[in-house]
């Protein structure tokens, strides 16, 4: 359920088809377009994939007690317009929510004046975006990421909620695909010099986690850093992302056009970065290939 044409989004957490309902006819006319979830785990998913501004989250889900669905929320969703809905008589869990993170409550089952007011308050709550503050004309964000490829994704959500909100839904969805991509590749082939047939062994036999642990012990690679730079630039109307690893390197050229020659094993996977420079044809690698570089055009 989804409404185009909209640049800030309302996460529905609710099994209740009147609910996602009332929740779309109010959302649509306040600019929001509507995306819903029924248990935890596809508010999850979603969180990952729209990065809401706004959510709308019962205290009651099939799956996941209420509250620690609010603390996983605030979590993955740090910029998100929290509110919780319970049935009347559940005070006490509703402050708990509020100690959570949650920023407003309604009652089930839901009233129309009462859901329109929290949406309202909500979206005067949402943080503005760069492109929102007059006068502001570049900013720049540098991100220092460890050695641990499971912290990514959980990095990768932070930088779109701070650098990428003005984005088109469907371009926010490929800009995490490209930076997640680029970025597992830097940590792994690049901090941890894990070629693609030594990972997909260690895959092939439940050994991935192992392996990981072994190279962040491993002095050689320890206490090296994936660095992330993001540049918006208002003048020139687009974000720049530049990701550096301190590896070895490898050799890209052959990875951004399709060829029936087989690639070195011991190289990169190519499959991140020729997904990457689909998306964003720009994208560009230092001699080296331990630098990637793409920039992403404003609307």
């Amino acid at each position: 359920m989804i409404q185009a044409g909209s640049s800030k989004t309302l996460l529905v957490v609710d099994s209740c088809a009147d609910t996602q309902a009332l929740a779309l006819e109010l959302a649509t006319p306040r600019g929001l377009s509507v995306v819903a979830a029924t248990d935890h785990r596809g508010a999850m998913a979603m969180l990952d994939l729209t990065v809401p501004d706004v959510v709308l989250s019962d205290l009651c889900v099939p799956d996941r007690t209420g509250l620690s669905m609010i603390c996983d929320i605030r979590k993955r969703c740090a910029q998100a317009a929290l509110i919780a809905m319970a049935e009347r008589g559940s005070d006490a869990t509703l402050l708990e929510a509020l100690r959570a993170g949650a920023i407003d409550y309604v009652y089930k089952p839901v009233i129309s004046l009462h859901l329109g007011m929290a949406l309202d308050r909500a979206l005067q709550m949402i943080p503005q975006t760069i492109g929102d503050v007059p006068g502001l004309e570049q900013v720049e964000y540098r991100l220092v990421i460890g050695t641990d490829p499971g912290h990514v994704e959980a990095c990768v959500s932070w930088l779109i909620s701070q650098t990428a909100l003005m984005l088109p839904e469907i371009q926010r969805l490929h800009l995490r695909a490209a930076l997640i991509e680029l970025i597992v590749n830097a940590v792994e082939h690049g901090s941890l010099e894990i070629f693609f047939h030594e990972k997909h062994e260690a895959l092939g036999s439940d050994r991935y986690d192992s392996l990981i642990a072994q190279r962040r012990r491993d002095p050689r690679y320890a206490n090296r850093r994936v660095m992330v730079h993001v540049c918006h630039d208002k003048a020139v109307r687009s974000t720049r992302y530049t990701i550096s690893d301190e590896g070895a390197g490898f050799k890209w050229d052959g990875f951004l056009t399709r060829s029936d020659e087989p690639c070195d094993s011991r190289n990169a996977n190519g499959r991140g970065v020729f997904l990457a420079k689909a998306f964003f044809p720009d994208l560009t690698y230092s001699e080296q290939g331990t630098k990637v570089t793409f920039s992403v055009p404003l609307p």
